[in-house]
C-alpha cells in the first residue's frame, strides 16, 4: 500500500510540474560570400503564419540589427501591437541579425579617432565594412528570406547607434532596399558627420518614393571624454536637414526622449516607431461593425500613405464577422465574411463560415 501511495504521489508530482517550452523564434545560419563568414540570424513568425485554419498569407518583414540585444523585446512589442481587432500594426515576420564584428559591419568608412584614455591607440580596430554588409543584406539574406518564407515585399529596417548609422546609409544610397526605417540614436558623428554631408546633397535631388522614417534621439549628458556631444549635434543636424530640405516623398517623424539615455532608448523608440509607420492601420471596431466598408476605406488609406498594398488579415475579418453575429448584425457579418473570401479565396474556413452565415441570413429574412 505504501509503495502504491508513493508511486501515486510521484506521478501526481510529475504531472503537476510537467512543463512545455515557450518558443519565440528559431536560429538559422547562412554563409555570406560578401562577408566571407558564416552569419547567424534569428526568425520570429507571427501567430497566424502556421495556423492551418487560415489560408497561407504573406507578411511584411522587419530586419532587426543587433538582434542579440533586442530580439526578445522587439518581438514582444510587435506581437502586442499586432494583436486582436484593435491591432496597430500588421502581423510581421522579424529577422534578427546578430553581430560578428559590429564596428566593421555597421560603419560606412574606415575612419577612427584616438582612444579616450590612450592617445597612441585607435578607439576602434576595424571599421568601414558597411558596403559589404549591405551587399549581404541585399544580395544574400533578403533573397533567402523572400524565397523561404511567405513575405509580402514590404520591409522595415530597425537600427540603433551604429545600426542607426547603417540605416541612414541605406536610406541615402540604397533607398529601395527597405520601405520604412526606425533609426534610433544613430551615430551620425562618425567620420566628421560624413552621412550628414551626404544627406545635404542627396536630399535635394532624390525621390524617396513614399519611404517612411522614424528618427529617435536620447538625452545626452556632456562628458568630456566621450562622444555624446558630437552624437547629439550630428542627430540634430540630420533632423534639421529633413526640415529644411523637405526630401521628396519622404515621410518622417522625429522624437527627443528626454527621460532615456543611449542604452534605454531602443524599447520606447521601437514601439513609437512602429506606431508611426503604421499609424493608419488601426480600424475603429465599434464604427466598423456598423459600417464594414470602413475597413476597406482604412486599408486603402494605409496603402496610399505607405505606397504599398495592404489588406486586412483573415483572422481579423473572421473576428469582426463573428462579433457581428454575436450582436445579431447578420447582414454585416455576411459582408465581413465576403471580404474574407475575396482577399483569401483559397480559405476553406472563410468559404464555410460565409455559407453558414448566408443560411442564417436567409432564415432570419423568412421570419
Amino acid at each position: 500500500m505504501k509503495k502504491f501511495l508513493l508511486l501515486f504521489l510521484l506521478f501526481s508530482f510529475t504531472a503537476v510540474f510537467s512543463q512545455d517550452s515557450i518558443t519565440i523564434g528559431s536560429k538559422h545560419r547562412i554563409f555570406s560570400k560578401a562577408l566571407n563568414e558564416e552569419r547567424t540570424f534569428w526568425i520570429y513568425l507571427p501567430p497566424d503564419y502556421n495556423n492551418s485554419k487560415l489560408a497561407p498569407a504573406k507578411y511584411p518583414v522587419v530586419y532587426l540589427l543587433d538582434a542579440e540585444n533586442n530580439f526578445h523585446s522587439f518581438t514582444g512589442l510587435q506581437q502586442s501591437l499586432a494583436k486582436g481587432p484593435y491591432s496597430m500594426t500588421p502581423q510581421m515576420i522579424v529577422i534578427g541579425i546578430t553581430n560578428t564584428n559590429r564596428t566593421r559591419d555597421l560603419t560606412p568608412t574606415e575612419a577612427n579617432r584616438q582612444a579616450f584614455f590612450d592617445k597612441t591607440k585607435k578607439q576602434f580596430q576595424q571599421s568601414g565594412g558597411n558596403k559589404n554588409f549591405i551587399t549581404f543584406l541585399e544580395k544574400e539574406l533578403r533573397p533567402y528570406i523572400d524565397t523561404t518564407y511567405r513575405t509580402s515585399g514590404y520591409n522595415v529596417l530597425n537600427g540603433h547607434s551604429f545600426g542607426g548609422l547603417t540605416a541612414v546609409n541605406i536610406l541615402l544610397h540604397h533607398t529601395s532596399l527597405f520601405n520604412s526605417y526606425v533609426i534610433i540614436d544613430p551615430s551620425l558623428w562618425w567620420d566628421n558627420e560624413i552621412m550628414n554631408k551626404k544627406a545635404d546633397s542627396i536630399f535635394n535631388k532624390k525621390d524617396f518614393a513614399k519611404r517612411s522614417i522614424y528618427l529617435a534621439m536620447a538625452n545626452k549628458k556632456s562628458i568630456p571624454q566621450d562622444t555624446t556631444t558630437d552624437m547629439a549635434r550630428g542627430i540634430r543636424k540630420f533632423e534639421n536637414l529633413l526640415k529644411v530640405k523637405k526630401p521628396k516623398n519622404l515621410r518622417w517623424n522625429f522624437k527627443y526622449y528626454e527621460n532615456e539615455d543611449h542604452g534605454t532608448i531602443p524599447i520606447p523608440a521601437e514601439y513609437d516607431g512602429l506606431r508611426f509607420i503604421f499609424e493608419d492601420h488601426l480600424v475603429q471596431v465599434k464604427e466598423a461593425v456598423q459600417d464594414p466598408s470602413l475597413v476597406e476605406q482604412q486599408y486603402a488609406k494605409l496603402s496610399e500613405q505607405l505606397g504599398f498594398s495592404f489588406t486586412p488579415s483573415e483572422s481579423y475579418l473572421n473576428w469582426m464577422g463573428n462579433y457581428c453575429l454575436g450582436i445579431d448584425k447578420i447582414d454585416n457579418a455576411v459582408r465581413f465574411f465576403k471580404m474574407a473570401t475575396h482577399y483569401y479565396p483559397l480559405s476553406t474556413t472563410a468559404i464555410t463560415v460565409l455559407n453558414q452565415t448566408v443560411e442564417k441570413q436567409k432564415t432570419k429574412d423568412k421570419k
